[in-house]
């Protein structure tokens, strides 16, 4: 069994991370984002958490986040008495009371997700990246300081930025069971996620970041196509933290913890360790077939993680 670790953000990490966990003969740990954690109607949240739960127990919204055909009974109730920007559905709000409930019982966040995750029998570690809090805050140009969600869902992402704040990250304590997840893993892939909104919260946490800068075979897939957003405002806010929404950019991001990247076809610099293939998914199988591929790249196509092939 390969040890596989999965940095993850929301909605586009996900979708690999669906890939990732269908492929055979892998231990797989995948380690999510918490920097968008936010307490609304008093409720805790883990956004990115939850889209990773969500996706590989296969009741993802349509859009990726939620719950499939989920109701909004609550949130239309709720509407009448003040402004609602956030929906959360009724089966999504029930899992988060759940989830709050055993904060107030004294439970960690590693503990709360290890039983969410194992009541919808995904068989993958599934861990925040710490359990204490961190928290995104975004400075606009005009100097208006915004939470993940104010910046997301009320302002839509439109904002352009002056500074990205990771608050209580140097504080935060890392669980010894992430360390010695990423540190006796085989290979650790970052995945398509906004590298500055998703996985930078993770890389802030100092314990994590210097295992991976110690780590001898870390990949990255780009979150760009063609210098566009695969999903969400992830160029914009490269640019705004001066980089370039392409390999050049990446590697200058990722300095000194990235190995290999993977772009999609025609995205590359030429160079060795940026390997081409498509990492737009249409569907569930293009997530399969690439992380087949990145595996099969690692250790030979002779070893076989799933018999999966294009349509």
């Amino acid at each position: 069994m390969k040890k596989i670790v999965y940095l993850s953000g929301g909605v586009g990490g996900a979708k690999f991370a669906k890939g990732l966990s269908k492929l055979n003969n892998i231990d797989l740990s995948i380690i999510v984002n918490t920097g968008d954690d936010e307490y609304i109607h008093g409720v805790a949240l883990s956004p990115d958490i939850d889209s990773v739960i969500y996706g590989l127990a296969n009741i993802e919204g349509n859009y990726g986040w939620g719950v499939l055909n989920d109701k909004f009974t609550v949130h239309n109730e709720l509407k009448k008495f003040y402004d609602l920007n956030f929906m959360i559905g009724d089966k999504d709000l029930a899992l988060n009371l759940f989830r709050n409930q055993m904060i107030n019982d004294g439970l960690k966040l590693t503990e709360i997700t290890d039983i969410i995750k194992n009541k919808f029998n995904i068989r993958c570690k599934i861990l925040p990246m710490s359990d204490d809090k961190v928290s995104t805050k975004l400075i606009t140009k005009n100097g208006e300081k915004l939470n993940f969600q104010n910046y997301f869902v009320e302002k839509k992402a439109k904002p352009r930025l002056s500074k990205v704040i990771y608050e209580g990250s140097r504080k935060a304590n890392v669980t010894n069971q992430v360390i010695n997840l990423i540190d006796q893993s085989e290979v650790l892939i970052i995945g398509p996620s906004n590298p500055i909104l998703s996985i930078g919260p993770i890389l802030s946490l100092s314990k994590i970041n210097q295992s991976i800068q110690n780590h001898n075979n870390v990949i990255a897939i780009s979150p760009f196509v063609g210098k566009k957003a695969l999903k969400g405002p992830s160029v914009q806010n490269f640019i705004d933290m001066g980089y370039n929404p392409d390999i050049q950019g990446l590697k200058k991001y990722f300095k000194n913890r990235v190995n290999k990247f993977y772009v999609n076809h025609g995205d590359s610099d030429g160079s060795s360790n940026v390997f081409e293939d498509q990492i737009v998914f249409k569907n569930e199988n293009d997530s399969k077939i690439l992380a087949e591929r990145i595996l099969q790249n690692e250790w030979g196509k002779n070893n076989t993680y799933s018999r999966y092939s294009r349509n």
